[in-house]
């Protein structure tokens, strides 16, 4: 009888272990037929035994390409995502797709557009010149976005230090 329990206890918790245990990192073959972006993200799920973290909602009415070959979940992901805008990472749980690194990049242009909106010293020419990077900015990583499926860690680490280049400069020139 102990045993038994023994038994039973050991296949519930095998079966209560979190799906992403299941999340495998090596490729696989994929053959999935244009569709529906949430589609392609539950099959990709389904086929890869990785969960996805997204708004499913959010996503419902953009269009994934075809994905034929063999891949690792997260480079099947940004197969799906490239002409979409979303980006897709690897987590801990699986996948998630975001907009996290436009959304970080948006912040911090929208912060330093209204410092250079607040300096009184700054010429017209030269405000007009910060807010022409910042614009370029965040179009840049919408492009990105857009081109890869993703953000590297390097890209952003150039965003930042662009911000951070700007958000100085904007210093240097209202000390001026």
């Amino acid at each position: 009888m102990k045993y038994r329990y023994t038994a039973a206890l050991l296949l519930s918790t095998l079966f209560a272990l979190p799906a992403y245990a299941a999340c495998q990192s090596d490729a696989v073959d994929y053959d999935f037929p244009a569709q529906r972006l949430d589609e392609a993200l539950q099959q990709l799920a389904h086929r890869s035994g990785c969960f996805i973290n997204t708004d499913l909602t959010r996503i419902a009415d953009e269009q994934a390409p075809a994905l034929s070959g063999t891949y690792r979940p997260e480079e099947a992901l940004w197969e799906l995502l490239k002409g979409t805008g979303w980006e897709g990472y690897p987590t801990d749980e699986g996948l998630e797709v975001s907009e996290r690194e436009q959304a970080w990049v948006k912040a911090r242009t929208q912060a330093l557009r209204e410092a250079v909106e607040k300096r009184d010293t700054l010429s017209e020419d030269e405000r007009k010149a910060y807010l022409e990077e910042l614009a370029s900015l965040e179009q840049s990583v919408t492009e990105l976005a857009r081109e890869q499926g993703f953000i590297s860690a390097g890209e952003h680490a150039s965003y930042e230090r662009s911000l951070n280049e700007l958000a100085e400069s904007l210093e240097t020139d209202d000390q001026a």
